[in-house]
């Protein structure tokens, strides 16, 4: 896998990219991009039109999960289960802030927070 280029320069962290742009940053088809948002591996913003965009931090998520993929052998199933162990408070800034032990995530241990009904992740 290509080594991951510096894309944004330090005043414009917020640029966005289409999947054609990440596809290409990558080295994978836009189909695998598709694949891992249906999977619920990745979540990109979409636009008023329903076009998805991706920013410098999701092109940097989708290269570790392809290297999760290729290099150490996890399948869907397997990143999944890794995710969930992650609580989305320590790896992004969920909403609930201090109550996060209110999360309804809390309870499910086998998926990622974002992919549990009724929390501020979804």
């Amino acid at each position: 896998m290509p080594k991951l280029p510096h894309l944004d320069p330090p005043n414009n962290p917020e640029r966005w990219y289409t999947p054609g742009q990440v596809a290409r940053l990558l080295d994978l088809s836009v189909e695998t991009l598709r694949l891992y948002e249906r999977e619920g591996l990745i979540i990109p913003f979409k636009v008023p039109s329903g076009h998805r965009r991706f920013n410098q931090l999701d092109v940097k998520w989708i290269a570790m999960i392809r290297r999760q993929i290729h290099d150490h052998k996890l399948n869907f199933s397997g990143l999944r289960f890794l995710l969930s162990m992650l609580p989305c408070w320590e790896v992004k800034d969920c909403c609930l802030g201090e109550n996060y032990m209110d999360c309804p995530a809390k309870q499910v241990n086998h998926l990622p927070c974002w992919m549990v009904a009724n929390t501020p992740c979804r």
